[in-house]
């Protein structure tokens, strides 16, 4: 009952101060450290034994359906957990390092909250991108993790869905964020369902929107192409360490010019930014190419947030190199 109850009592903590992860990670030969990940901040938790450590990782890997004999190979599961005064859905990733120190690490889930569930820090920039977005076209979104990629895309299908009626069809492995307006689909290859599959029992659906939660690979980027290229508005990310580098991360895919040109409508690059306005808020900063026209630089936009006060000159100067 001990590790149970540990167990909850961080997931309840972690709901409650809105963390990305929780990790319970070996810190010496002697114990483990308990911590969440809030944006770019490391939350300490406390420290524990080894033994309460190995416990406690075998307690998650059974909530989230992994295999609690096996601790060599990396694991991947998930689970939701529903109590009276909270709920959350989560999922987990372990592996053991060479001293084979099993570690986890936990993403929580999190639902949409309100009309977007981001505060930005150029409000402009967001009524930019609505007012912007078309019928038709790929629009794709690239940063950090935990950059609220996903928050942005659903935000988005959410504004169109309340302008005008339209069905919401998503493909994710997994479902990071749960909205019973939209049609979520999950991929799971042991039973069929691969990106393939559900995009083309997908296209059937006729969706206004489509959103492919990750493209990973060239099977991905064909995906979206070719649903964009058929006159679909799809959103999807990508992995770029800047807006500029999309393009270039899409043509070491397979992705011809012609294909990109004939197919992308956006390219948004997006971080989370420390503000000034109140204690522990952070807003969402873009990089925006809407429409083959470059509407903002980030090093532009930096420069407003900082100008008008939004963020610190700390700020400024640590994320001014971030994306060139």
């Amino acid at each position: 009952m001990k590790i149970k109850g540990t167990a909850y009592h961080l997931l309840k903590k972690g709901v409650k101060i809105s963390a990305s992860d929780l990790y319970i990670f070996p810190i010496d030969c002697n114990q483990y450290e308990l911590s969440f990940r809030y944006h770019d901040q490391i939350i300490s938790e406390r420290k524990i034994s080894i033994e309460e450590a190995e416990k406690l990782i075998l307690f998650f890997k059974y909530l989230g359906g992994m295999d609690v004999s096996e601790r060599r190979k990396v694991q991947v599961g998930s689970a939701t957990i529903k109590r009276k005064e909270w709920q959350t859905r989560f999922r987990l990733s372990t592996v053991a390092d060479y001293r084979n120190r099993e570690t986890l690490v936990l993403r929580f889930l999190y639902q949409t909250k309100g009309n977007t569930g981001l505060t930005f820090c150029l409000p402009e920039q967001w009524d930019l991108l609505k007012g912007t977005i078309q019928d038709k076209g790929l629009y794709l979104f690239s940063g950090p993790t935990v950059a609220g990629k996903t928050t942005t895309m659903y935000c988005l299908a959410k504004y169109l869905l309340d302008k005008k009626r339209r069905q919401i069809i998503t493909i994710e492995d997994p479902v990071e964020i749960e909205d019973a307006q939209f049609l979520q689909f999950q991929v799971n290859e042991k039973i069929g369902l691969t990106y393939e599959s559900l995009s083309k029992v997908c296209l059937r659906h006729r969706p206004d929107v489509l959103i492919v939660g990750e493209i990973r690979d060239q099977e991905t980027a064909q995906i979206v192409m070719r649903a964009a290229l058929t006159g679909h508005l799809v959103f999807s990310t990508i992995h770029a360490r800047s807006k500029n580098q999309i393009e270039e991360r899409l043509f070491d895919l397979g992705i011809t010019r012609d294909e990109f040109s004939q197919s992308v409508s956006g390219l948004i690059y997006q971080e989370i930014l420390p503000l000034t306005t109140a204690a522990n808020d952070y807003g969402v900063l873009y990089d925006l190419t809407l429409q083959k026209r470059e509407v903002s630089t980030w090093q532009k936009s930096l420069e407003t947030a900082y100008q008008t006060k939004i963020i610190s000159q700390s700020t400024y100067q640590n994320f001014s190199q971030t994306n060139t």
